[in-house]
């Protein structure tokens, strides 16, 4: 996830007339969703989990992209909480893929395919299209 999500982010500020360069001066990193790491019985179990966590927090960012401009998105200042914490929050979707030891090719297809069917529009349906390789 982490290198899919800030891909596609770069891609899309580069489709937005953005230079696709940034620099993080965000302060500690908060979630409203806690992240579960105990291990289940189910070794599978956990890399779905994983996969439904990733698959909410790329909805949480189509989300927050549907309200932005392009002024906006190109001024990091003005970037909602969700994009602020795009990168960390790859980087912990990572950690826990090593952890539960998942393939990160099955965790990013099955983020896509839940992902395809979200509704999105502007900036966000941009990103969305972008991951799904529907922008040609």
């Amino acid at each position: 996830m982490q290198r899919l999500l800030p891909a596609a982010l770069a891609l899309l500020l580069s489709a937005c007339g953005g230079s696709g360069t940034t620099t993080t001066t965000a302060g500690p990193i908060t979630t409203s969703t806690p992240i579960v790491t105990t291990p289940t019985t189910d070794p599978g179990e956990d890399c779905r989990r994983l996969a439904a966590d990733a698959y909410e927090y790329l909805a949480a960012v189509v989300e927050e992209l549907q309200g932005l401009t392009v002024e906006q998105l190109e001024d990091r200042a003005q970037w909602p909480e969700a994009l602020v914490q795009f990168e960390a929050q790859g980087e912990e979707l990572d950690r826990r893929a090593a952890e539960f030891d998942c393939d990160p090719g099955a965790i990013q297809q099955d983020v896509l395919v839940r992902a395809s069917a979200l509704p999105a529009t502007g900036l966000g349906r941009l990103l969305l299209d972008l991951l799904l390789g529907r922008l040609g």
